[in-house]
This record gives structure tokens, sequence and C-alpha cells, in this order.
């Protein structure tokens, strides 16, 4: 069994499994010595673990899908069994655009979520200009949550709006210089710009998407079949972690350890109310308690769902990223998202865990319990505000 590792990860907050499997001593319980290196970019990422350089990695979750249907440039078969949570991401717009828009269509402003209308008021009668936005990866939840919501406000995505591609921790960096008009982008970066006073957050991904898939343990398929002990005690080395996390008597504990230098290298103010469920939207404005704004582990957050994969095939259609039809990228879905491999750690660990690869067919637009599973999981919401405008 490999039991020396080196994983890469981004500076954000969803990273927090991997550090604390790393600080709290879980790798080293399931046999591990594991070194942490902290990447520039998704690109960077997924370069470094198609070649080998890294064992496994912090990814999207759409990144594994789109390597193995060759869409993203390399084509080399990636495969994730552990998704690393839910929710934990915002669209943020440049303070002079939000302002703008209450001086001038306050009545664009009353929906909840806040719609984009206003934004496209806003370029029709006073900007005249194609505007710009900032995107983490063309293959990601960030990019298909920012066009649905452009697009719901009737903004044409290539004709009204510019997607380009930067990385998260260069965003803010963006915003202040007017390079972009606003971003959607994991935390902290959204807090951060909030709390320098250069943008308002229009909406959360959790407005628009109640626990929406994010980020992934992703590894190549080579590796995975190469080195099944050690993607076992990976797994549950993680599982342990993300369970350590959703206590959030921990959470508080943690920010400061998820600061430092090496990891994250940012004020821990902008870590601390976010992981606590408390979150700013305007510099001006109260926190808003959102409980379930970050969730490591809670509502079955670490299995990879085929529907998950579904719903991002969908969305990869809709931006004309398929090189292929539906029905044939759908076939790929049982060997990227391993449900089966989820499951063994899970069953390993004593955990419960669901006997389906899917999730029910439906929303729910309140909690509810998954009974198809080994034991009863309490599950939360799946309501999507973007899905009900289509």
């Amino acid at each position: 069994m490999k039991t020396e590792l080196r994983i890469g990860f981004l500076p954000l907050t969803d990273c927090a499994v991997l550090v604390a499997a790393q600080e709290r001593g879980f790798f080293e319980k399931h046999g591990l010595q594991v070194e942490l290196q902290r990447e520039v970019s998704w690109a960077n990422i997924r370069d470094r673990v198609a070649f080998g350089e890294l064992d496994a990695a912090h990814m999207l979750a759409p990144m594994p899908l789109a390597a193995t249907l060759g869409i993203d440039g390399l084509g080399i078969p990636m495969q994730t069994a552990l998704s690393l949570g839910l929710n934990g991401s915002a669209i943020t717009l440049a303070k002079p655009l939000m302002q703008a828009m209450r001086e001038q269509f306050p009545e664009h402003l009353q929906s909840s979520p806040l719609r984009a209308t206003g934004l496209k008021a806003l370029q029709t009668s006073q900007l005249k200009r194609k505007l710009v936005f900032g995107s983490v990866y063309p293959f990601s939840q960030h990019h298909y949550l920012l066009r649905a919501w452009l697009q719901d406000g009737g903004l044409r995505i290539g004709e009204d709006v510019t997607i380009q591609v930067i990385p998260p921790s260069q965003m803010v960096q963006a915003l202040e210089a007017g390079q972009i008009d606003g971003f959607c982008a994991g935390e902290p970066w959204n807090q951060i710009a909030v709390q320098q006073g250069i943008g308002w957050v229009a909406a959360s991904s959790y407005d628009l998407m109640h626990n929406g898939p994010e980020k992934v343990l992703g590894v190549t398929q080579a590796w995975a079949e190469t080195n099944p002990d050690t993607h076992l005690a990976l797994i549950s080395a993680l599982l342990e972690a993300a369970i350590w996390l959703d206590d959030h008597r921990n959470r508080l504990l943690f920010a400061e350890t998820l600061a430092q230098a090496h990891y994250l290298d940012v004020p821990i103010m902008s870590l601390c109310a976010p992981l606590q469920g408390f979150y700013r939207y305007a510099l001006h404005e109260p926190e808003r308690y959102v409980p379930d704004f970050h969730v490591f582990s809670r509502y079955a957050a670490n299995v990879p769902w085929h529907t998950h994969g579904e719903y991002f095939l969908t969305c990869m259609q809709e931006a004309g990223q398929l090189r292929q039809s539906l029905e044939q990228a759908r076939a790929v879905l049982g060997q990227v998202y391993r449900v089966d491999f989820y499951r063994l750690a899970a069953k390993t660990l004593g955990l419960a865990y669901p006997l389906s690869d899917s999730l029910p067919a439906g929303e729910y637009k309140a909690p509810w319990v998954l009974e198809d599973a080994s034991q009863a999981i309490a599950m939360g919401s799946t309501q999507s505000f973007l899905a009900q405008r289509r």
C-alpha cells in the first residue's frame, strides 16, 4: 500500500476537509503520510494530477467528468469517490454597479434570491457596453450558476456578457482594478471583497440552489486502480475529517488553522462568520443567518451522487461544451462518480450509506429523510430557484 501522498488544494474555505484531516491526525490514523501542496489555479490542479505529480487533489465537482469525456483539453480519465461538501460560493458584483441598480432600478432588487434583471436594465440604459465577469474554470458549479443567473436576468452570454477564467485568489484584485464587473467564486474571496468595501454579494450559491455540489476529491482512474487500499484509506480519513468539521463547536477553532499562511493566508475574520453560518452581503448590512452556507458532512454531503453528475452533464450541454450527445455522455457516469467505492469506505467506518447511486427524483423544499440507506439519513432542501425560472 502506498502511504506517502502529495495532495493538491486551492486556497478556498472548502479545502478545509483536507486541512482538518492533516491537522487533526485523521490521515495518520489511517496510515497515511500526506504533504498538502497549495496550487495557483484549477488548470494547474488538473495538469499535476493528470501527469502524476499529485496523487489526488481538491477539485471542482465537474472536473473529473470533463476529463473523462475528453472535453477539458487533456482527456485523461479521472474519478471521484468523495464529495468534499455542499454550497460555499457566491456571485459578487462591483460595488458601483450594485449601488447604481439600487438607486435607479430598485424595483428589480425585491426578489429573493436577487435576479440579474436590474443588471440588464442598467446595462441597457446606462452602461451600454458588454459586461465582464470572472469565473474560476469553465467546468465548475460557479460557471454554470453564473451563466444561469445572468441568463435568467435576460443577459446573453457572449453578446451582453463575457466570462473570463480567473483563479479564485485573483478575483478580488481583478474586481478592485476594474478588470471585471463581478465574479462567481468560492469563499473566502466574496467575503474579502465585501469586507474591503469593493464588492456586494448579489446571490450565494445556497440562494440559487440549496445544497448544490461544489468540490470533490479527484484522482486519475489509473491511480485508483493501482492503489485501491490507499484510496480507501484516503476516503476514510477525509470522511472522518468532514464529520469533525460539521460539529460547529470545532469550526471557530479551526478557522485560525485554515487562515494560516501555508493554507489560505487570509484574515481570520473572513472565515469565522461564514463557517458559523453568518454571511455578509454588503459592508453596510448586518450578517444574515445561513446555517447551511458551508456543509461538510451533513445531508449525505460526501456522497458523489450520480444525480450531481447528471446535473453537470445537462449544464455542459446547455453551455455547448459536450462533444457527444447527452445520452453518450451519461455512459461514463458510473466510472467517474464512484458511489460504490464511497459506500465501501462508509461501511468500513460504520457510517450510514445510501443503497442507491442517485438521489430520489424530485425537488425537496424542506428537510427530509433518505430511507433508501443502510440507516435513515437526515437530508436538507434541494430546492433550485434558477431551475424554476428556466
